[in-house]
C-alpha cells in the first residue's frame, strides 16, 4: 500500500483548474453538466483525478495487542476443543471399563448360577454317607459391617457339571511300565516331563467360593475315585519325585499337580504303600465329603495307631485296646472329651466330667491328633477373642470378637465385660483385612501391622508349596496333623508360632504376608533358584474375579420369611431388639431362661430358635447354655443346664443328663455354619460290652459310650441369596451383582 507524499499533494493542486466555479476542490471533479458533450469531431474531454487521496490509500498494520487478543482467544477455543475430545475418550473409556465390567459380572453370574443349579446334596440335615450325596456348607462368620459389607463368608459343596460341560483338572501320572525318572534315558525324561500333568474331566466336584482381599477365588477339586489306581502316591514332585535327576528342579505338593479331592487314609501304615497295604492317599467320593474329615482343607482323622497282635504299629485296623467292641478313636473327639489314660475297667468312669463313657485303658493314648472335631481350617475364622472377665471364659474363640483397637470405658471391648444392650461392638467387629483408607477399625494381629485375621481357604498357588503334604501325610504319623491344617486352641489366639500356610520358602510363615507370599530372597531360596522362579511364573488359576469390595451370603429363614444372616438374632438391625438374648445361650425370650426349648417370638408368631431358626450361633460342639442334647437319646425330661432341673435318663448314672455341652475354653467350635452334616455325628456308636464280662452297656442300661451331636441348624436351607459388590476398573463405581437360589427342590 503506497501513500502519497506531501510534496505531491500540493503539485496536484496547482494542477487543478482551481478558478474553475464548476470545479469541486472537495470531490475533486466537474459536475457531469458541465461537460461540454462530445461533438462528432471532438473527443469528450475526461476529467483529472488524482492519482490517490492520503484518506483512501493510506493503511496501518496489526498492532501487538491486537495479535494477542487473537491468540488467546484462539487457545481459548483450542482449549475447549481439547476437553471436549478429552471427555469424549474419558466417557468412552469409562463406558469400556463399564461394559467389559458388566461382562465379567454376568460370566460370574452364570457360572455361580451354574454351580448351585448342580448341588448334590439334601438340605435337609444330617446326609447319610451311604447315600453318595456330598455336602453343603455355608460359613457366615461375622456380620456385615457398618458399610453393610461383607468379606468373610465363603460356601462350599460338591456339585454335578451341567449335561457336556464337565468340570476339568490337572493330574500327574507315574511313568509306565515301572520305570521311574532317575532309570529313564534322557530322552525318556524330556518326553515324560513334556506330557505332565494331564488334563482330566469329571462330572463332579468339590467347588468353594471365598473373598481374600479383594480376590474372589473358585476352587475346584475334582472328584473322580475312579482313577485312584493311576494316582502317583509322591509327597511332592520334581527333584524328590524324580530322584535328583535335577537339583535345581523346582519341587511343589501332590496338590498342587492334581486337582483332585483327596483324603490321606485313616488307617494303615503311614510309609510309602507296599503291595496288600491301603494308600496312603484316598480319592473321595461323594459319601466320603460328607463327612467334614474328609473335605479339602480341614483337619484329617485316623484310628489306627497301634498293632494290637504286637509288632510295629499300625495295623490296618481301628484300634480297640480294651476290646469293648467301640474303636478307641471317632471323628467327634475334641480337647477335653477324651478321659486320661488312667486305667479302668467298666462304666461309669465319668467323674471328670468327660463326655465320652468308654471304659479306659491305660495303653490308649489321648493323643492330640484325632483332637480336631468339628474340623475347621485353622484361618477360616477371624482371630478369635481371647480376652474374658473369670469366670465367664467360656467366650473364648468366639468369632463375635470385638475390636480390640476399638476401647470402652478406657479398656478394650469384651462381650462379656460391657453393659447388655451397649452396641458399639456390633460397629467394631473384628473382621478380616480391609482396604487402605476404609474407615472401619482397622483389626489389630499380634502379628506385626496387623494385616492377616482371616484367610478363608488356601488358593491353588499357596498349595503348590512342597511343604503343603495334605493329604499325602496320614495322621497316626509323626507329627501327625499336615502342616497347614494343626489344630490351634481357640484360647491361644494367633499370636504363637503356629502358621496358617506353608509358605513357599522351605519354612513355616514368621512373618505374615498380606496376600500370598512373595519371592523369598533370604534363606533356601533366593532370587535365581527354581523355587523362586516357580513363585513368579505361576499364576492364580482359581482367581475368579479381583475389585471385589464385598462377599455376602444370606439364608432364607422361613420364620422371617426373608434372607438374613446367620444367627441374625444376635443383630439388632434385624430383631430391633438391643438385648441380644442369643450370644450367650440359646436364651428363651419368653421365659428369660436357658429352657428347652428356646422360643421366640418372630413375626409375632411363637417359634424353636434352636430347632425352626438360623437366629442362634449353631455352636459345635455347643456350650451348656446351649442346650443341646444328644441326637439319637436326648432325655426327654430335660429342662435345662441347672443342677436338678433334669430327671436322670440312666439309672447307671444320675449325673447324666444328655446335655452335651462343653465349656472347655480351648475348644474351636464351628459356629454360624450351616452344614448338611454327617448321621456319622449324630449317630455316634453308643453300645458295646463291659470288657472283661461280656456284659451289655449302653442304652437303654446306661449313656451311650459316644455323644451324638445334632446339626449346627437343624432347620432345612431352603434357599440362599450372594450378593458381590465390585468396584470398577476407575474406581467411580461399585456395582452390585445379586443371585437368589431357591432349593425347596432339595429338601
Amino acid at each position: 500500500m503506497r501513500c502519497i507524499e506531501l510534496g505531491q499533494v500540493r503539485r496536484v493542486l496547482d494542477e487543478t483548474p482551481s478558478g474553475d466555479p464548476q470545479y469541486s476542490l472537495a470531490t475533486g471533479r466537474w459536475p457531469l453538466a458541465a461537460i461540454p458533450s462530445p461533438t462528432p469531431h471532438a473527443p469528450r474531454p475526461t476529467p483529472h483525478v488524482p492519482r490517490s487521496t492520503p484518506h483512501a490509500n493510506c493503511r496501518r498494520g496489526v498492532t501487538l495487542v491486537e495479535m494477542l487478543v487473537t491468540l488467546a482467544i484462539l487457545l481459548l477455543m483450542m482449549t475447549a476443543i481439547v476437553k471436549i475430545f478429552q471427555a469424549a475418550t474419558g466417557s468412552l473409556s469409562s463406558a469400556q471399563a463399564y461394559q467389559e465390567l458388566d461382562n465379567q459380572l454376568r460370566q460370574l453370574d452364570a457360572t455361580i448360577r451354574s454351580d448351585l443349579n448342580g448341588v448334590t446334596a439334601r438340605l435337609t440335615p444330617p446326609l447319610n454317607p451311604n447315600s453318595n450325596l456330598g455336602y453343603f456348607e455355608y460359613g457366615e462368620n461375622e456380620f456385615a459391617d457398618v458399610q453393610g459389607e461383607d468379606s468373610d463368608d465363603y460356601i462350599r459343596f460338591t456339585a454335578k457339571a451341567p449335561a457336556g460341560q464337565p468340570f476339568t483338572g490337572r493330574m500327574y501320572l507315574p511313568p509306565l511300565n515301572g520305570l521311574t525318572i532317575a532309570n529313564m534315558t534322557a530322552l525318556q525324561q524330556q518326553i515324560y516331563l513334556s506330557t505332565q500333568p494331564i488334563t482330566i474331566t469329571s462330572e463332579y466336584a468339590e467347588i468353594i467360593y471365598f473373598l481374600r482381599n479383594g480376590n474372589l477365588y473358585r476352587r475346584v477339586l475334582l472328584v473322580s475315585p475312579e482313577r485312584q489306581s493311576v494316582i502317583w502316591q509322591n509327597n511332592s514332585f520334581a527333584q524328590a519325585a524324580f530322584g535328583g535327576v535335577n537339583i535345581n528342579a523346582p519341587v511343589v505338593s501332590w496338590q498342587g499337580m492334581n486337582d483332585i479331592s483327596a483324603h490321606p487314609a485313616p488307617r494303615g501304615n503311614p510309609a510309602p504303600p507296599l503291595p496288600l497295604l491301603p494308600s496312603p492317599i484316598v480319592l473321595n467320593t461323594l459319601g466320603n465329603l460328607t463327612n467334614r474329615e474328609n473335605r479339602s482343607f480341614y483337619q484329617r482323622f485316623a484310628d489306627d495307631f497301634q498293632n494290637l497282635a504286637g509288632g510295629q504299629p499300625p495295623d490296618g485296623l481301628s484300634d480297640d485296646v480294651n476290646g469293648d467292641n467301640v474303636p478307641d478313636y471317632y471323628p467327634t473327639l475334641y480337647p477335653g472329651v477324651l478321659p486320661a489314660a488312667v486305667g479302668g475297667t467298666g462304666p461309669p468312669l465319668n467323674a471328670a466330667g468327660q463326655l465320652i463313657y468308654e471304659p479306659l485303658a491305660a495303653s490308649r493314648p489321648a493323643l492330640a491328633q484325632v483332637a480336631a472335631f468339628p474340623f475347621v481350617f485353622p484361618g477360616a475364622y477371624s482371630r478369635p477373642q481371647t480376652l474374658g472377665t473369670p469366670p465367664n471364659t467360656s467366650n473364648y474363640g468366639w468369632i463375635h470378637s470385638p475390636e480390640p483397637d476399638v476401647l470402652y470405658n478406657g479398656g478394650p471391648l469384651q462381650f462379656d465385660a460391657q453393659p447388655l444392650g451397649y452396641l458399639g461392638y456390633l460397629q467394631n467387629l473384628n473382621h478380616n483385612p480391609i482396604d487402605v483408607g476404609d474407615n472401619l477399625p482397622l483389626p489389630l494381629s499380634s502379628y506385626p501391622g496387623g494385616l492377616q485375621t482371616w484367610w478363608g481357604f488356601p488358593t491353588w498357588r499357596e498349595t503348590l508349596s512342597f511343604n503343603w503334604v495334605d493329604p499325602t501325610l496320614q495322621v497316626n504319623s509323626n507329627p501327625g496333623q499336615p502342616f497347614g491344617l494343626s489344630y490351634q486352641p481357640a484360647n491361644v489366639g494367633l499370636g504363637n508360632t503356629s502358621q496358617f500356610l506353608p509358605d513357599m520358602t522351605g519354612t513355616y510363615r514368621n512373618t505374615p504376608q498380606p496376600y500370598n507370599d512373595g519371592p523369598y530372597t533370604n534363606g533356601f531360596f533366593p532370587i535365581g533358584t527354581a523355587q523362586y522362579t516357580l513363585w513368579n511364573l505361576s499364576w492364580e488359576d482359581d482367581l475368579i474375579m479381583t475389585g471385589v469390595r464385598s462377599f455376602d451370603i444370606k439364608a432364607y429363614d422361613n420364620t422371617l420369611a426373608a434372607y438374613a444372616d446367620l444367627g441374625w438374632g444376635d443383630d439388632p438391625r434385624v430383631t430391633g431388639n438391643n438385648a441380644i438374648p442369643y450370644l450367650q445361650g440359646n436364651l428363651d425370650a419368653q421365659t428369660k431362661n436357658y429352657n428347652l426349648p428356646a422360643y421366640g417370638l418372630v413375626n409375632n408368631v411363637k417359634v424353636d430358635l434352636i430347632n425352626q431358626t438360623f437366629a442362634h450361633e449353631g455352636r459345635m460342639p455347643p456350650l451348656q447354655n446351649d442346650n443341646r442334647l444328644d441326637a439319637s437319646y436326648p432325655n426327654p425330661l430335660y429342662t435345662n443346664w441347672t443342677t436338678g432341673n433334669f430327671t436322670p435318663q440312666y439309672s447307671a448314672d444320675t449325673t447324666y443328663s444328655s446335655n452335651v455341652g462343653d465349656d472347655n475354653p480351648a475348644i474351636v467350635r464351628l459356629r454360624r455354619v450351616w452344614d448338611s452334616w454327617s448321621t456319622d455325628y449324630s449317630h455316634a456308636p453308643a453300645a458295646g460290652v463291659v470288657p472283661g464280662s461280656g456284659f451289655p452297656w449302653g442304652p437303654p442300661y446306661s449313656p451311650p459310650i459316644y455323644p451324638s451331636y445334632p446339626p449346627p441348624y437343624p432347620a432345612p436351607l431352603r434357599g440362599i441369596q450372594i450378593q458381590i459388590r465390585v468396584a470398577d476398573p476407575t474406581n467411580q463405581r461399585i456395582k452390585t451383582l445379586t443371585i437368589r437360589q431357591d432349593f425347596t427342590d432339595k429338601l
